[in-house]
C-alpha cells in the first residue's frame, strides 16, 4: 500500500514542532517535556496500536511539565498559518485550563516562543 503524500500544512506543523523542541532544548535548564505524533501519518495497524496504548485526538503537540506559579505546566498546539485548532483540540485545550494547566494554540514559531518565554518568565 502506498501513502500519499502529506499535505504541506501538515508537513509545515511538523517542521514547526522540531523547531520549538530545539528550542526548549536550548533554554537553561533541563525542561521536562514531550511531543505528540501526530503529525505523523501512520498505518491503521499502528494507529490502532496508538489508540489502545492511549493516544488520543486532540492532546497538544507540546506538553511541558513544568509548574510555574499557579499553573501544573504549559500545553501548547502548535498550528502554522492558515490551520485552525479542531473542535477534538479545542475541548482538550478546555479540559486542561480546567485542571490548572496553562493551554495555548500558537501560530508559528514566534507565538510559541513568546509563549514559552512568558510561562518561565
Amino acid at each position: 500500500m502506498k501513502l500519499q503524500p502529506r499535505a504541506p500544512r501538515k508537513e509545515g506543523e511538523l517542521h514547526l514542532q522540531i523547531a520549538v523542541v530545539n528550542y526548549l532544548k536550548m533554554l537553561k535548564g533541563n525542561i521536562l517535556f514531550n511531543g505528540s505524533a501526530g503529525g505523523i501519518r501512520t498505518s491503521i495497524t499502528q494507529a490502532r496500536k496508538m489508540k489502545l496504548g492511549g493516544y488520543r485526538k486532540g492532546f497538544p503537540d507540546l506538553i511541558i511539565l513544568e509548574p510555574r506559579g499557579e499553573y501544573h505546566g504549559l500545553a501548547i498546539e502548535l498550528k502554522v498559518k492558515g490551520n485552525y485548532a479542531s473542535i477534538y483540540q479545542k475541548e482538550v485545550i478546555k479540559q486542561m485550563r480546567e485542571r490548572g494547566y496553562k493551554a495555548e494554540v500558537c501560530t508559528g514559531f514566534d507565538q510559541a516562543k513568546e509563549t514559552i518565554d512568558s510561562y518561565f518568565g
